[in-house]
C-alpha cells in the first residue's frame, strides 16, 4: 500500500496513520515538543493532513533493534576511529540545513548516516534566497539520489506528489535502520540548547544564511560546518568554538615498542636510556610522554617524558620521581619490562566566527589543499571572492549567474573585494568560476560531501585535526577550452553545462569497466550514474565482483541494504544503479579477475571490444597488478583508487604517456621470522599470527591431508606411504605428518555424534597440553634459563623472552593469573573440540544436537591430568618413528567419509574461528609474558582487516571520476592528477603522473612499456595448424631488426615458463617444428601435473591449464646483437592467432 505523503486532500485518523507507518517503516515514534508519546496520541480523535504531521510534531524514525550499535556493522570503522570516538559519533546529533534536493546534502547525510551518527535533524526553511541559491535542474547528483530513493520506495510512477523532505527522510532510514531522523524549523533552532555532540551542518546556502546560522550555533554551543559547491569549485568552513579539545590529532595508534633494556645515565638524576629490541624502531619524539608495559600486561605506575632521541632504537627519558626511586624502576623494567609506547596528549584549539574569519585575507585561516594551487594567492582570492560575490548576485537577481552574466558578476566581485597583485590571473579565475557556478559537478559534490561529513565526525568525537578554518578546492584542469558558441548552448545536465555537450556525450558513450563493487566500487557507480555514464547508444558499464554482501559492508557501501545481505555485490549494485538512473546500460559479473582463472568472461575479445576505461575498486595489490598488466597489454587507461582508514590514494595510468601502477611498488610488509613465530614471540601480533597459522594447520591442511592419505592407504599400505612421506617431505616433516595422520585417521570407538564429541574433547585437551606445556617444557630443556649462546651471551635476552609452563589447574583458581589461564584454556578446548567435531561429522550443521559447550570443556579439563610426552621417540630413528606411528593405525582407519575442511571466516562470530585463534594466541602470549588481546584486535590481525570509513572511500571515488573525465577528453599528461590524501590531518597532495620510462633497446634505440612487437599468424599458417616455433623465431627477427642475420634470439618465455633457449634448443628440430601454441600448452600442463603430484594439498585446480581459446599470446624475448655482443630485452612480443 502506498500513502501519498503530499496529498493535501487526504485526511486520516491520526491513530490510523501511526499504525500504518508502524507497519510500513518499522518502529516509528512521534514526539511533540512537550514530549508526547504514542500512547498519548492514541487517545486523540483529531485528524491531520499527512504531509503536515511534523507540525507541531517532529518525526523521529528509528528501525531495527535498540542494540543496532553492533560490532559487525561498524567493525571496519571502529578499527579506524577507535571505540571511544566511535561511541561519541553514535551519540551525536547533526542538524542539517540545506535544500532537500541538493546532491551535496545527500552526500553529506549519506556519509553521516553510514558512519553511524545517532540522529540527523533536517532544518526546514522557506526563505526565497535559499531556494534561488540552488538550481535543481543543474544538480545531477541530487536528481539521481531522489530518483533512486523514489524507485526504492516504489514511487517511480507517482509523479512528484511526494515531497522531497519525505523522500529524504525515508532515504536515510533505509541507509541505516538504527538512525533517528527528525525535522525542526529554522526559527526554532536557536531555542535548542546544544552540547559537545551537537553539530550544525549548513549545505549549499548563501553566505548571509551561513553567517546567521553560525551565530545560532555559537549561541547554542553547537559546532558549525558550512559547505557549498559551484561548478568545479568547493568551499568548506568550520567553527568548533573558542575552546575545542582534540583527543588524538592523527588517529595513528602508537607503536608498542618491544623493550630490550634500560640504563641509568651516569651523573644525571631521574634520567635513563631506553633501548628497544634490535631490529625494531620506536616512533617517539622529544617531548612525548611514554608509558611502560610489564610482563602479563601490567602497566608501570609512573610515566616519563622523552628528553632526547639518539637513533631509531635508543632514547633517553626523564621520570618525575625522587632520584632514589630510579634504581628500583630500572631493576623492575629490566626484569619484567616488555614494551613502551607514547601516550597521546589532549590539545586545545580555538576558532573564530565566520563573519570574523571572512575578513582575514592573510591565508592563515586556510587549510592547504592542493599544494600546486593553495599557495597561488591570485587563485585562492579569485575563488574565495567569487563565492562571496555569488551571495550578492543571487540576492539582486533571485537566480544564479549564467555564462553571459560576466560583466554584472565581475562588477560585484571587483566592487566588494580587493583583487590580488596578479590582476589578470585573478580575473581569469573569477571568470572561470562564474561560467561554471550555476552547474553542479558530481565529483566535486562527492568530494565536499566527504570532507564536510568528516569534519562533523571530528566535531563529535574530538578525533583528528579539524580544518582551520577554510578549505577551498577546485579541479579546473578538467575544463575544456570555452568556445563562444558554447556560452549560449542549452544544457540538460550540470555536467554538460560545466564541460560542454561534447564531453557530456563522450562520457555517455564511454565503455567503463568497474572492477570491484565494494565500498569504492559503490561510490564510483553512484557517481557514474549521476554523470549519465553508459547511457549513450555506444556506452555501457560493466562491473564485476565475486564477493557477497556481509553486514560489515553496510557502513560503507551505500548501494546495499540489510535485505541484500548474502547477495552478490555486483548483482545488487547493478539493481541499485538502475534505480538511480534507469538509462544506464550496466552488465554485472561475479567472476574474479586475476591470473590463473580458467573460465572467465574477460577474454581477449572483451578487452579489445568492450573496455574503454578501467576503474579499479580493488582491495588487494595482487589483483591491482593483474589489472595493471591487462591495461598495459591492451593499451587501456586505468584509474586506480585505494584507502586505508583516513588515508587514500588515486593513480591514473594513461597509455603511451604515463608509467603504470606496477612501475613502482611500496615496500612489502615485513614478514615475521619463522623462528620468532615458532619459539620466540615478543609481541601480541606474533602470537595472533601463530594462532591463525594453527587454525589453518588443524582445520584446513590436516583434513585435506587425512582425506588424501586415507584414499592412498587402500592402494599402497603403510610401508609404502611411509617411504613416500620421507622422500617427499624429508625426515622432520615426515615425522610430524605421521603423527598427524595417526591422530586424524584413527577411527573413534563410535561413529555417532556423541562418541565423536567425546573424542573431540579429549583430542582438544591433549592438543592444548602439547602446545602450552609439553612444547614449552621441551624448549626449556634444550635452553635452560641460565644457558648462554655461542657468543657467551645469555640465551634468553633481547627478543628471546623466557617462556613459562602453563596448564589448567583447579588448585589455584583464586589467583588472578591462573584464573586467566583457566579461562583461556577452557575457551581453547571448547572451540578446538567444536571445530574438530565439525571436521568429522557428515554434516557440520548436525553437531547442534550434541553441541560442545564451555561447561563441557571445563568439566573434562577438571578430570584430565597432565601426562608426560611419549619418551620412546627420543631413542628411535626417524624411519622407525614414522613407521611405528602409521602402523599403529593398522586397519582401523577412518574411511567413513571425507573430513570437512573449514573455510576461515573472520566476521561470523558463531563459527568459533576467531574465538579459537583468540584463546590460542592469548595462551601463547601468557607463556611469554605478553599482554593478551581481545577478540576484536585478534580479528583485525588474523583477518588482515583493512580499517575503512565511508568518508575516505567517497573522496577517492570522486577523485577517480574526475580523472575518468580527463581520460575521456584525451588531455595531455600534465593535466592529470595522482592524489594522496589523509582526512585526519587533513592533508591533500596532487601530482601529475610520472611519464613512462624509456628502456634501452637494440643499438641505442629505446622503447617504453607501452610498445610491443606483433607477429600475426596468417590464415594459411593457421590452416596448417598454426605457427611453429621456427617460423615464429624467423619472423620475430625480421620484426626486431632490419638486419635479422645480425641478431640471435637468446630466450623466449611465456609468463614463468621458458619455452626456448638458444643454448638448449638451437638444434632441437623436434621443438622448433612444434606448433607454438602446443609448446605453451605443454608447458602449462607439465606445471599443473608437477604441482598436483608434489603439493601436500594436491595443487590449485582453479589455475588455468589451457590456451586453446586465447586470441593471442604475449612473450618476453631476450636477443643478442651478434655485432657487438650486447644482450637486450625486446619490447613485449604478441603473437596473434588468425
Amino acid at each position: 500500500m502506498l500513502i501519498d505523503l503530499d496529498d493535501t486532500n487526504q485526511e486520516m485518523n491520526l491513530h490510523d496513520s501511526i499504525l500504518i507507518l508502524f507497519v510500513l517503516n518499522g518502529l516509528i515514534s512521534f514526539v511533540s515538543s512537550e514530549g508526547w508519546g504514542i500512547e498519548a496520541l492514541k487517545g486523540s480523535h483529531a485528524t491531520a493532513n499527512f504531509r503536515n504531521l511534523q507540525q507541531p510534531l517532529s518525526l523521529l524514525v528509528r528501525g531495527g533493534a535498540e542494540d543496532d550499535n553492533d560490532e559487525e556493522r561498524y567493525s571496519r570503522q571502529v578499527y579506524t576511529l577507535g571505540a571511544r570516538a566511535h561511541g561519541m559519533v553514535r551519540s551525536s546529533t547533526v542538524y542539517v540545513d540545506g535544500p532537500s534536493d541538493s546532491g551535496l546534502l545527500y552526500e553529506c547525510v549519506k556519509n553521516l548516516a553510514l558512519s553511524g551518527v545517532g540522529k540527523i535533524v533536517l532544518v526546514t526553511s522557506d526563505e526565497t534566497m535559499d531556494a534561488a541559491y540552488h538550481s535543481t535542474d543543474m544538480d545531477d547528483l541530487g536528481r539521481t539520489y531522489i530518483s533512486g530513493a523514489r524507485a526504492e520506495l516504489g514511487l517511480s510512477g507517482h509523479g512528484s506528489s511526494v515531497s522531497s523532505d519525505s523522500i529524504f527522510v525515508e532515504f536515510l532510514r533505509r541507509l541505516n535502520p538504527s538512525l533517528h531522523v527528525g525535522s525542526v524549523a529554522r526559527s526554532e533552532l536557536q531555542e535548542i540548547s546544544g552540547g559537545r555532540s551537537d553539530i550544525l551542518l549548513c549545505v549549499d546556502r548563501p553566505y548571509s544564511t551561513q553567517v546567521s546560522l553560525n551565530e545560532v550555533a555559537r549561541k547554542s554551543s553547537f559546532s558549525f560546518v558550512a559547505v557549498e559547491t559551484a561548478g568545479v569549485y568547493g568551499r568548506t568552513f568550520c567553527d568548533f568554538g573558542n575552546c575545542f579539545e582534540i583527543h588524538d590529532i592523527d588517529g595513528e595508534t602508537p607503536l608498542s615498542i618491544p623493550l630490550d633494556r634500560v640504563e641509568r645515565i651516569d651523573g644525571v638524576e631521574k634520567k635513563m636510556k631506553v633501548r628497544c629490541i634490535s631490529g625494531e624502531r620506536h616512533d617517539v619524539s622529544r617531548g612525548d610522554v611514554v608509558s611502560f608495559l610489564l610482563e602479563g600486561g601490567e602497566a608501570l605506575d609512573v610515566t616519563c617524558k622523552v628528553v632526547q632521541v639518539y637513533n631509531p632504537e635508543l632514547v633517553s627519558v626523564e621520570f618525575d620521581v625522587d632520584d632514589d626511586e630510579i634504581d628500583s624502576i630500572v631493576v623492575r623494567l629490566n626484569e619484567a619490562g616488555r614494551s613502551f609506547s607514547r601516550i597521546k596528549q589532549l590539545q586545545e584549539v580555538s576558532f573564530v566566527p565566520l563573519q570574523e574569519a571572512i575578513n582575514d585575507q592573510s591565508g592563515s585561516l586556510f587549510t592547504p589543499c592542493d599544494l600546486d594551487k593553495s599557495f597561488d594567492e591570485s587563485r585562492r582570492m579569485g575563488i574565495f571572492n567569487s563565492f562571496q560575490a555569488l551571495n550578492t548576485f543571487v540576492k539582486e537577481n533571485d537566480r544564479l549567474p549564467r555564462k553571459l552574466d560576466w560583466n554584472e558578476f565581475y562588477g560585484i566581485v571587483k566592487g566588494a573585494t580587493a583583487s590580488s597583485e596578479d590582476v589578470k590571473e585573478w580575473k581569469r579565475h573569477c571568470k572561470q568560476f562564474m561560467r561554471t557556478c550555476a552547474g553542479k559537478f558530481t565529483p566535486i559534490q562527492a568530494i565536499f560531501g566527504a570532507v564536510a561529513a568528516q569534519e562533523c565526525l571530528k566535531a563529535a568525537s574530538g578525533l583528528y585535526n579539524p580544518i582551520r578554518q577554510f578549505l577551498i578546492y577546485d579541479c579546473d584542469e578538467v575544463l575544456p577550452p570555452t568556445k563562444k558558441k558554447q556560452m549560449e548552448e542549452t544544457c540538460s545536465s550540470g555536467l554538460e553545462y560545466i564541460l560542454g555537450s561534447k564531453v557530456g556525450d563522450a562520457v555517455k558513450n564511454q565503455n567503463l569497466f568497474v572492477v570491484g563493487a565494494g565500498a569504492i566500487g559503490c561510490e564510483i557507480l553512484k557517481n557514474l550514474a549521476a554523470m549519465d555514464a553508459g547511457t549513450g547508444s555506444k556506452g555501457s558499464i560493466i562491473v564485476t565482483d565475486m564477493d557477497t554482501i556481509e553486514k560489515s559492508n553496510l557502513s560503507r557501501q551505500l548501494l546495499f541494504r540489510d535485505m541484500d545481505i548474502g547477495k552478490f555485490k555486483s548483482q545488487a549494485a547493478k539493481e541499485a544503479v538502475r534505480r538511480l538512473n534507469d538509462g544506464v546500460k550496466i552488465e554485472c559479473h561475479t567472476s574474479k579477475v586475476g591470473d590463473g582463472e580458467e573460465s572467465t568472461p574477460f577474454d581477449d575479445e572483451f578487452w579489445s571490444k568492450k573496455v574503454g576505461v578501467v576503474m579499479n575498486a580493488l582491495d588487494n595489490v595482487e589483483a591491482r597488478l593483474f589489472m595493471d598488466g591487462q591495461c598495459v597489454a591492451n593499451e587501456k587507461p586505468l584509474v586506480d583508487a585505494g584507502t586505508l582508514g583516513s588515508k587514500g590514494n588515486v593513480q591514473v595510468v594513461v597509455p603511451h604517456q604515463s608509467e603504470s601502477y606496477g612501475s613502482s611498488a611500496d615496500p612489502p610488509e615485513p614478514a615475521i621470522p619463522v623462528c620468532t613465530l615458532k619459539n620466540f614471540p615478543y609481541q601480541i601480533s606474533h602470537t595472533i599470527q601463530w594462532g591463525r597459522d594453527l587454525f589453518d594447520g588443524l582445520f584446513v591442511r590436516r583434513p585435506k591431508q587425512a582425506n588424501q592419505y586415507a584414499s592412498l592407504y587402500s592402494e599402497l599400505g603403510w610401508e609404502e606411504i611411509a617411504e613416500r612421506l620421507e622422500s617427499e617431505l624429508g625426515e622432520a616433516a615426515a615425522i610430524d605428518a605421521a603423527k598427524e595422520l595417526r591422530q586424524d585417521l584413527a577411527k573413534p570407538n563410535g561413529n555417532d555424534n556423541v562418541s565423536l564429541k567425546e573424542a573431540s574433547i579429549v583430542w582438544a585437551i591433549e592438543l592444548a597440553n602439547d602446545l602450552f606445556y609439553d612444547v614449552t617444557k621441551k624448549l626449556l630443556a634444550q635452553h635452560p634459563e641460565d644457558s648462554v649462546d655461542e657468543d657467551g651471551e645469555p640465551f634468553w635476552s633481547g627478543s628471546r623472552k623466557t617462556p613459562k609452563l602453563i596448564w589448567f589447574s583447579s588448585e589455584n583458581e583464586s589467583e588472578s593469573q591462573q584464573s586467566l589461564v583457566n579461562e583461556n584454556y577452557a575457551d581453547f578446548v571448547h572451540h578446538a573440540a567444536r571445530l574438530r567435531l565439525e571436521a568429522l561429522v557428515e554434516d557440520p550443521a548436525s553437531v547442534k544436537d550434541c553441541l560442545i559447550t564451555k561447561e563441557d570443556a571445563v568439566e573434562a579439563l577438571r578430570k584430565y591430568s597432565l601426562r608426560d610426552p611419549d619418551a620412546r621417540s627420543e631413542a628411535e630413528s626417524p624411519q622407525v618413528q614414522i613407521r611405528r606411528r602409521l602402523e599403529s593405525l593398522g586397519d582401523n582407519v577412518w574411511s567413513e567419509r571425507p573430513q570437512n575442511v573449514a573455510e576461515f571466516e573472520k566476521d561470523d562470530d558463531s563459527n568459533g574461528h576467531i574465538a579459537f585463534i583468540t584463546a590460542a594466541s592469548n595462551l601463547r602470549a601468557m607463556c611469554y609474558g605478553i599482554a593478551p588481546a581481545d577478540a576484536m584486535e585478534t580479528r583485525r590481525i588474523a583477518g588482515k582487516i583493512v580499517p575503512a570509513m565511508i568518508t575516505t572511500t567517497a573522496l577517492v571515488s570522486a577523485l577517480s571520476c574526475i580523472e575518468m573525465v580527463k581520460v575521456v577528453q584525451g588531455l595531455p599528461l600534465q593535466r592529470y592528477r595522482n592524489a594522496f590524501i589523509n582526512l585526519a590531518l587533513p592533508f591533500f597532495a596532487f601530482t601529475a603522473p610520472l611519464p613512462t620510462e624509456e628502456l634501452p633497446g637494440l643499438r641505442g634505440s629505446t622503447y617504453t612499456m607501452w610498445d610491443r612487437l606483433t607477429v600475426k599468424e596468417g590464415k594459411k599458417t593457421a590452416e596448417r595448424g598454426g605457427i611453429t616455433v621456427r617460423q615464429f623465431l624467423k619472423r620475430l627477427k625480421k620484426k626486431a631488426s632490419d638486419n635479422p642475420d645480425e641478431l640471435d634470439i637468446s630466450t623466449v618465455t611465456f609468463g614463468e615458463f621458458m619455452i626456448y633457449a638458444n643454448f638448449l634448443n638451437e638444434d632441437d628440430d623436434d621443438l622448433l617444428d612444434k606448433k607454438l601454441w602446443d609448446v605453451v600448452q605443454g608447458a602449462l600442463e607439465s606445471a599443473a601435473e608437477f604441482e598436483k603430484e608434489y603439493s601436500r594439498d594436491g595443487g590449485d585446480e582453479s589455475k588455468a591449464t589451457t590456451v586453446e581459446a586465447a586470441r593471442f599470446l604475449d612473450f618476453t624475448v631476450a636477443v643478442e646483437d651478434l655485432e657487438n655482443g650486447e644482450e637486450v630485452e625486446l619490447p613485449p612480443v604478441r603473437v596473434i592467432r588468425s
